[in-house]
């Protein structure tokens, strides 16, 4: 497996919209704006390890 297949979750800070890609959009596909993405993705196992979105954040 490489870097390229690890996909991370991205939340969109103007919208909230989430998605699952290896590097966040410089557009969000559904405000449709250039917008800062967050990395969600789950680190530790209190949310569950690596493959699943963080909820705290």
């Amino acid at each position: 497996m490489t870097a390229t297949d690890l996909k991370a979750y991205w939340k969109c800070t103007k919208c909230g919209f989430t998605l699952t890609t290896p590097k966040p959009p410089k557009v969000c596909p559904q405000c449709r704006e250039a917008c800062e993405f967050k990395d969600v993705s789950c680190y530790l196992p209190d949310c569950g390890g690596n493959g699943n979105m963080d909820p705290r954040l």
